[in-house]
């Protein structure tokens, strides 16, 4: 069934020969280890050899950084990128309301790394401690992932009446600008951290873990997902394919040679680690990169149980395309 639904996809390129597809593949993406996946695929031209070898050996690829999530889905609905990758309640949120030229679906995911909060405040040692002089830096406020996450655990404290317990003391910042702020002593005290900030962070004194993701939503959640329009991969599911086969390889050079990962990681993102301090980072219990969508839906029913979206699936594969349905996803 599934092969059958992926040949109906791909189709389109064969029933209407006559409309060519993209030749420039716009990508939306953020800074940080999350997205090694698609460093690896910049330095190494994946996308490029996989168009070459689909037969479509002219295909541009442009990768755009973003700070946040918000901006991300403003490009895509705007036409300015093609392709968003950030955190899941972005997408959730597009895919619950999405219609007509605004649907949506996911392509795959990119992996699972350790998220935590951590903190520079000694008197914080749990949730609990946070006080209204806190200052709690995430990549958007109650629309990114950490964001959903401190919500999830004011409803695990408080009860659904008290989900935005935290919105009050949390501010929007990128990570590299959250990180700054944490160490520079300003009014941010407590960052929730994606590697390799959170791994830089925990190096100064002072600096704790107060919690993780995993203990907030009781298993593996995918840090993000690649999406995009229905409209825009009805028009080109060559290039859409191309895409994923690139992320695949990616994911496969990751895991397979870790010292190669880590100097395109560097070579991209121009950060000063050294290349065994990133390899490192690669190797921590808890990092995997994969396609496979986890812990997609308890994300989904959580943002429909609080009034954030109206819609919430009944399976992960109502949001994603046929290519990645074989991945265990959840």
């Amino acid at each position: 069934m599934r092969r059958l639904l992926i040949a109906a996809f791909l189709s389109a390129a064969l029933i209407a020969p006559a409309r060519a597809e993209t030749g420039q593949l716009r990508l939306g993406v953020q800074r940080g280890m999350t997205y090694l996946p698609f460093i690896v695929m910049q330095h190494e031209h994946l996308v490029e050899l996989q168009a070459a070898k689909a037969g479509m050996p002219g295909l541009k690829v442009e990768f755009n950084v973003f700070s946040g999530g918000p901006a991300m889905t403003d490009g895509l609905l705007s036409d300015s990128i093609d392709v968003a990758a950030t955190g899941i309640p972005s997408f959730v949120a597009l895919w619950a309301k999405g219609k007509g030229k605004l649907a949506i679906k996911g392509l795959s995911s990119y992996g699972t790394l350790p998220i935590a909060l951590v903190t520079r405040n000694p008197n914080v040692k749990t949730l609990a401690d946070f006080t209204d002089k806190d200052r709690i830096a995430t990549p958007g406020v109650k629309t990114s992932t950490q964001s959903i996450f401190l919500r999830m655990a004011a409803e695990k404290m408080y009860g659904l009446a008290q989900v935005d317990h935290f919105d009050s003391i949390t501010v929007g910042r990128g990570h590299p600008d959250a990180m700054a702020a944490l160490l520079g002593n300003t009014e941010i005290n407590s960052h929730f951290a994606i590697p390799p900030y959170l791994q830089a962070e925990l190096r100064h004194p002072g600096v704790h873990i107060v919690t993780t993701s995993d203990e907030i939503a009781g298993g593996a959640v995918s840090n993000g997902t690649i999406f995009l329009t229905v409209r825009f991969a009805e028009a080109n599911p060559k290039v859409v394919a191309v895409l994923y086969d690139a992320l695949k390889a990616s994911v496969a050079l990751i895991n397979a040679d870790t010292k190669r990962a880590a100097a395109d990681y560097l070579a991209v993102s121009e950060e000063r680690s050294t290349p065994e301090e990133i390899e490192a980072l690669l190797k921590i219990p808890g990092t995997v990169y994969d396609v496979a969508p986890h812990g997609i839906v308890t994300m989904a029913k959580f943002l429909h149980r609080t009034g954030m979206v109206a819609a919430e699936p009944k399976d992960w594969k109502e949001m994603y395309l046929p290519l990645v349905w074989d991945e265990p996803g959840s």
